[in-house]
């Protein structure tokens, strides 16, 4: 399914129009809190915040195919290193469990 329709149906849902609110109520605290970015408040004005919305989405989906590439490899990377950290973990206690039952220490179903 092309990109546009999914868009277009995520925006018309309940969950789109709260997603578009907190954008908009975010954009606006950027804007008033930020000096440098006071000239587009003529812009936002005169096109409208629906069209800004669009151009930020067109601008989004030109970006995002570029970002998942670039981020893929980081995200595989410290996936691995957050699974190596997590087999280490559970590798030692498992260990401990083991070396246990081998000595009589550790009885599955009693506690000594």
């Amino acid at each position: 399914m092309p990109t546009t329709p999914r868009i277009a149906r995520f925006l018309a849902s309940r969950t789109g129009r709260w997603a578009l609110t907190v954008a908009s109520a975010a954009l606006f605290l950027l804007v008033a809190c930020n000096p440098d970015l006071l000239p587009l408040v003529p812009l936002v004005d005169a096109i409208g915040l629906d069209v800004l919305a669009v151009l930020i989405g067109a601008q989004l989906v030109a970006t995002l195919p570029w970002l998942r590439m670039h981020t893929a490899q980081a995200l595989r990377i410290t996936g691995r290193a957050l699974a190596g950290t997590l087999a280490g973990a559970i590798c030692g206690y498992l260990r401990a469990v083991l070396f246990g039952l081998a000595r009589g220490t550790v009885v599955i179903g009693k506690i000594r």
